[in-house]
């Protein structure tokens, strides 16, 4: 009897000790700027949520070195949630199954936009004046660095191809917009936070002096918010968990909490569902991808 009390304790310990392990969590952050400036932001956003869940999950950051990172890393079963951009989300719920949660907000809707931007003292005032010039895109798994503007281009009858004499992809949106400062080329696709000419990433990433050198000559249609997305084995493994964690991103809020305006300027998230992408879809299509 006493031997088999011994063993029933034993194995209550063991079992609750496995029930206080707290569960791995590895978010991906998408790479819209330089590591080194998203890495503090990003590790904030997984601080937050463990304290939420007060040791019960353990968050690890994951920045890839270029936006097919995310989706390569979630096929490969490494990573349970991620920030992808609109064209990232799509790539991803069609090859490795992720499933949106949230979307972003900036301002007052669940949208942004893509502008191309040049100098304003290179003389160029729409894109047909581009022919002949050189521009940097972000990369093709951008939506406002790559797909919307291509796509708008090729409806507009222009061919990208043969309208630019150069197109080079600088990665990041902070690189692209230096590279028009720069004049290492004449025009750049990039974010915008509107479509007025007040705020982008040429706003965000530049000083306000080099900032006001730069103009917008041209905006695509809004663009569905960039995601906070889920793997489909993790949703399947731990579905009121992967619910949880987004319902706690959700509660992040400007102007009581930074932390999503520090990440990628977002005021906050709401519900998405996959539906909302398919303008996304469609811009692929006409962009040729």
């Amino acid at each position: 009897m006493k031997r088999y009390l011994l063993l029933l304790l034993a194995a209550l310990g063991l079992s609750l000790a496995f029930a206080q392990t707290p569960v791995k969590v590895r978010i991906g952050f998408n790479p819209t700027q330089n590591s080194d400036q998203l890495r503090p932001a990003a590790q904030a956003i997984a601080d937050y949520i463990e304290k939420e869940f007060k040791g019960t999950v353990e968050v690890e950051v994951f920045i890839p070195t270029e936006y097919r990172g995310l989706i390569e890393a979630m096929r490969g079963g490494n990573l349970d949630f991620a920030f992808f951009p609109p064209d990232g989300y799509v790539i991803a719920h069609q090859d490795v199954g992720a499933e949106v949660l949230l979307k972003s907000v900036r301002g007052n809707g669940p949208y942004y936009w893509s502008a191309i931007v040049v100098r304003k003292d290179s003389g160029i005032k729409n894109v047909r004046q581009l022919e002949g010039k050189t521009i940097a895109w972000v990369d093709k798994n951008s939506a406002a660095g790559y797909v919307f503007p291509r796509a708008a281009l090729i409806a507009a009858g222009l061919d990208p191809d043969k309208l630019f004499s150069k197109q080079v992809f600088a990665g990041k949106h902070d690189s692209a917009v230096l590279a028009v400062l720069n004049k290492s080329v004449d025009a750049a696709a990039t974010f915008a936070n509107d479509d007025k000419n007040k705020s982008g990433a040429w706003t965000q990433f530049l000083k306000p002096e080099e900032a006001a050198q730069l103009t917008a000559i041209f905006y695509s249609k809004p663009i569905p918010g960039d995601t906070f997305s889920v793997s489909k084995q993790f949703l399947t493994k731990y579905p009121n968990l992967a619910r949880g964690i987004a319902a706690a991103i959700q509660r992040i809020r400007t102007p009581k909490s930074k932390l999503l305006m520090d990440l990628y300027r977002i005021d906050y998230m709401i519900p998405a569902k996959d539906s909302d992408y398919d303008v996304v879809r469609e811009a692929r299509k006409v962009a040729g991808q």
